[in-house]
Formats: C-alpha cells, sequence, structure tokens
C-alpha cells in the first residue's frame, strides 16, 4: 500500500510517507496541507487503522468531562473518527483514530487520511488544552 500511496502524484504537495524502518506494514503519514498532522498507519490483512496522537490526557483541565461530552457527541464533532486513552511509556495519551477494509480503494484511504487530520486540528482548536489560550 505504501508504494502505491507514494505513487499517485498528486499527493506530493499534500502529504509525505515515511515507512517504519522495522515493519512494512506500518508508515507515518505526514499531512503537509492538513496543519502538519502526522498520522501513523498499520495495515494488517483485514484492516487499515489510522491513528494520530492529540494530547497528553494531563494537559487538560478536566480529562473527564472532555471525554464525557466525546461520548455524547462524537457522530456530529468527528465523522469517520473515534476517540482513544493510550498509553505512551508512563503518560495517557488521547488518540483519534479510524479503520476501514485492507480492501478500500485508495482514494476513499486518501479520503480517511484527511478527514482524520481534520478533526485532530478541529478538536485541538476547539476543544484542546490550547484551546482557551
Amino acid at each position: 500500500m505504501l508504494d502505491a500511496l507514494k505513487a499517485e502524484a498528486d499527493l506530493s504537495e499534500e502529504m509525505a510517507f515515511v515507512a517504519a524502518p522495522e515493519t512494512s506494514d506500518v508508515f507515518e503519514v505526514h499531512m503537509k496541507g492538513v496543519g502538519g498532522v502526522v498520522l501513523f498507519v498499520v495495515v494488517s490483512p483485514a484492516q487499515i487503522t489510522t491513528t494520530t496522537v492529540l494530547w497528553g490526557r494531563d494537559e487538560l483541565e478536566d480529562p473527564e468531562a472532555f471525554e464525557a461530552l466525546m461520548l455524547r457527541s462524537h457522530r456530529t464533532l468527528m465523522p469517520l473518527s473515534a476517540l482513544s486513552i493510550d498509553k505512551i511509556g508512563d503518560r495517557e495519551y488521547h488518540e483519534l483514530f479510524g479503520t476501514m477494509s485492507s480492501t478500500s480503494p485508495l482514494p476513499e484511504i486518501i479520503e480517511e487520511f484527511k478527514v482524520i487530520a481534520e478533526n485532530a486540528i478541529e478538536l485541538a482548536r476547539e476543544l484542546g488544552p490550547k484551546a482557551s489560550a
């Protein structure tokens, strides 16, 4: 899949693709056209999972209130995306992710990347730790 994405000439201005050195089914997508958001993509035989780290859970003034809001409204706030809390090292982070079939056509995969990146930017702007700053 990474080779197919790199071959898309129209994407060079919007996205840069970086393979993870230790595995061929994980790569990064640097969304140059969407605020520089970095997506992490895992490809398995059944599905493609795309994730981006939003911010440390401890960076929010009231993480529980944010999480409750997202559970109640994520369908309207984040189409095609879901929120998770994941541990990286000793810290918990809010991550935005989406999954789709590994047989999805390339244009749909590219659209998924754009939607997740746009949702991450919008969440950061509206509800992130620096939103009120």
